[in-house]
């Protein structure tokens, strides 16, 4: 049996209004045997309260302490090691290669991006590449 009174954490029995005949006998009975959280909203629609959002400039204090105390400031990133290029992925390297050397023909490229896709060029297999 679930508890009933003061002790109880659950709502008191509601039933919706302007139902068929019959239903709000069975909504109560359903919630005295599995009774409403009291979290839950009643069944006006009000439903759930929202979540409470944090004070802005809470998450991000300057003048926290440190989430990596052993860890040195220089301390950087490893290397990622770039998955290999497989013949199939090499040889849609071609039908890119103009649409890219559309963006870096541009006064305002990047020079790194020009870099980028002067390293593609090499990725591209040629007729001796091929087993």
């Amino acid at each position: 049996m679930p508890r009933k009174g003061r002790g109880s954490k659950s709502q008191v029995i509601q039933t919706a209004t302007n139902q068929e005949y019959g239903q709000a006998g069975r909504q109560a009975e359903a919630q005295s045997v599995v009774p409403l959280p009291q979290n839950v909203g009643n069944v006006e629609g009000r439903g759930m309260q929202p979540a409470a959002q944090p004070l802005a400039g809470t998450l991000a204090n300057p003048f926290r302490p440190s989430e990596r105390p052993g860890e040195p400031i220089g301390t950087t990133l490893l290397p990622q090691v770039a998955p290999d290029l497989t013949p199939e992925r090499a040889s849609l390297l071609p039908q890119m290669l103009p649409i890219l050397y559309t963006l870096t023909n541009n006064p305002y490229a990047d020079p790194e991006m020009k870099s980028i896709v002067r390293r593609m060029e090499n990725f591209i297999p040629t007729r001796f590449d091929q087993v």
